[in-house]
C-alpha cells in the first residue's frame, strides 16, 4: 500500500485513475481547487490548491510526505517548477501525465526548431532532460497556455525532469476516448453530426493517429505510480487509426452513414473532425509493450464506446 497524491483527479480518466488506486488499497490524497465534486467520499483525503497560482501547492502540502505524486494538471514549466519546490524530497517519485502533442512539430513556436521525429515517434526522439524551458513566457495567461498546449506540456516535462529531487516518470498520452464523462466532446461531435446528417470535414487522404481507451490510461498511470519505472513511456493503443475508422464505428452505432468531405486545407472549418490529421501523427508503443503495459487495440474497444455514446445521445 502506497501513499499517493493525485493532482487533478476529479474528471475524465482522472476519476478512473483515483478509483483504481483506491480499489488497489492505496491511501489517496487529492489536491483540488474544490470547484468540482468527486464521487470518492471518505475514501480519499482532500487538500485545496489552485496549482496555476504560485505558492498555493506548497502551502497545501506543507509537511506532507507521499510515496508518489501524480501530476495531471501540469501544463507549464512554471507549474512543474512550483511542484518541485512544493514537494522537494518529500515525494518518492513524480508521475507526470503528458501528451502526444509534445511530438507535434507545429508546437515548437518559442523554442529551437523541432528535432527530426518519426511519424509514430519513439520516446527517445524527444528527451525531456535535453529540452529547453522558459519560465519567463506568459504562462499565467490562460489564453496563451491554451494556444500553446503542446509546448507547455513539453516545457513542463523538461522543467520537472531537470529540477525534481526525485525520479520522474513521464507518461505521454494519446487521444483519450471514453464511454462516459468525456469532457472533450470529441466522440460526441461525430455521433451528433451522424445523427443530424451533417457532414464531417477531414484532410485530404487523412493520416493515422494514436488513440487510447480511458481505462487503459488509468491502468498505465497506476502502474507508473506503484513501480520503479522511470523515464518516458508512450501510452497508446498499439494499432493507429484514422478518422474513417472513427466514422465507421459511429456509423455502425447510429445506423447512419456519415458524409465525409475531404479538403486540402480544412483548418478553421467547424465541421473538421478532431481526429483528422494531414499526415500520419502518433506514437510508437514498443516500449510500453516491452514493459508489459496492457493497452488494448482500438479495434477491441472503439465499437463499444461508440455504441454507448450513441445510446446516451439518443
Amino acid at each position: 500500500m502506497a501513499g499517493i497524491c493525485v493532482i487533478g483527479g476529479t474528471r475524465f480518466f482522472g476519476k478512473l485513475l483515483v478509483r483504481r488506486l483506491i480499489d488497489e488499497g492505496h491511501q489517496i490524497t487529492l489536491v483540488t481547487r474544490g470547484r468540482a465534486g468527486d464521487p470518492f467520499g471518505s475514501a480519499v483525503r482532500r487538500l485545496h490548491a489552485d496549482v496555476n497560482q504560485p505558492g498555493q501547492l506548497a502551502t497545501a502540502v506543507k509537511g506532507e510526505r507521499f510515496d508518489t505524486v501524480i501530476h495531471q494538471a501540469c501544463y507549464t514549466p512554471n507549474a512543474a517548477l512550483d511542484a518541485c519546490a512544493a514537494f522537494g524530497k518529500r515525494a518518492g517519485r513524480f508521475v507526470l501525465t503528458s501528451s502526444m502533442e509534445v511530438y507535434n512539430a507545429e508546437t515548437f513556436r518559442h523554442q529551437t526548431p523541432a528535432p527530426p521525429m518519426s511519424a509514430f515517434a519513439r520516446e527517445d526522439e524527444l528527451r525531456p532532460e535535453q529540452g529547453e524551458y522558459d519560465a519567463g513566457l506568459p504562462w499565467d495567461d490562460l489564453d496563451f497556455v491554451g494556444r500553446n498546449y503542446g509546448e507547455g506540456k513539453r516545457q513542463a516535462e523538461s522543467a520537472l525532469v531537470r529540477n525534481a529531487d526525485v525520479p520522474v516518470t513521464v507518461a505521454r498520452v494519446a487521444h483519450v476516448l471514453a464511454a462516459a464523462d468525456d469532457f472533450t466532446g470529441r466522440l460526441r461531435f461525430h455521433v451528433d453530426r451522424a445523427r443530424a446528417g451533417e457532414p464531417v470535414t477531414v484532410h485530404t487522404r487523412p493520416g493515422r493517429t494514436s488513440l487510447v481507451h480511458a481505462p487503459d490510461v488509468a491502468a498505465a498511470l497506476s502502474r507508473a505510480a506503484t513501480s520503479d519505472l522511470a523515464g518516458v513511456v508512450n501510452v497508446a493503443s498499439p494499432d493507429p487509426a484514422n478518422v474513417y475508422d472513427v466514422c465507421a464505428a459511429v456509423d455502425r452505432a447510429t445506423g447512419r452513414d456519415t458524409l465525409v468531405v475531404e479538403r486540402d486545407s480544412p483548418g478553421g472549418d467547424p465541421a473538421l473532425s478532431p481526429y483528422s490529421c494531414a499526415t500520419d501523427f502518433g506514437m510508437d508503443t514498443a516500449r510500453a509493450v516491452s514493459l508489459g503495459f496492457d493497452l488494448a487495440p482500438v479495434s477491441r474497444w472503439l465499437p463499444e464506446i461508440a455504441r454507448i455514446a450513441a445510446q446516451e445521445s439518443s
